[in-house]
């Protein structure tokens, strides 16, 4: 150690100087590797960058995350944290997305899901819990069919857009009060309800 070091450090310098670090904030969470961090909103991007999962690490506060083009395949619950409002998960390889990833994204008003080809089917609770929800993106998928209820409290739903899937048929949603919508949301290109 420096002799000009040792002194400053004994004494009441010592005190003062573990005094001003005490007082500094806490720091922020780090960004993860190779994404780009912006602190106003509280934005994660992590797009093109091959990740086959969801990094680990995402600061708490994050509000907006973009991870599309990527490869990730599978999505679980406890991944996102509860402050986001949008997600954009779009031309990935998602084939599986398990019950309760969203539930708790109380906040959420944008999810991409589209360009997924491997998401062939839906899970009739993977959309609950995300009542300010205002634009889903299920575009280009390679979905056949979805379930009756899956929509159900959406109430905030104004954009759902399905094309380039292999749908038939879409079952009317519930009217309201019983958990459904009071009119279906528009779709782009416009979808039949049956």
């Amino acid at each position: 150690m420096l002799p000009g070091l040792r002194s400053l450090l004994q004494g009441p310098a010592s005190a003062c100087l573990l005094l001003m670090l005490l007082a500094l904030p806490p720091a922020a969470p780090s960004c993860p590797m190779l994404c780009t961090c912006y602190a106003s909103p509280p934005t994660v991007s992590c797009q093109a960058n091959n990740f086959s999962s969801v990094p680990l690490s995402l600061p708490p506060s994050t509000q907006r995350l973009f991870l599309q083009n990527n490869l990730i395949r599978t999505l679980r619950p406890g991944t996102f944290g509860p402050n986001l409002l949008t997600l954009w998960l779009f031309s990935n390889n998602l084939s599986t997305i398990y019950p309760g990833t969203f539930r708790h994204l109380q906040a959420l008003e944008e999810l991409d899901l589209g360009d997924n080809r491997h998401l062939r089917s839906l899970e009739p609770d993977t959309f609950q819990g995300l009542e300010r929800l205002q634009s889903l993106h299920l575009y280009r998928c390679q979905l056949s069919s979805l379930p009756g209820n899956i929509f159900r409290g959406l109430v905030s739903l104004q954009y759902l857009y399905l094309q380039e899937n292999s749908l038939l048929h879409l079952q009317a949603p519930q009217p309201e009060g019983h958990g459904g919508f009071s009119h279906p949301p528009p779709t782009h290109p416009p979808t039949s309800w049956g």
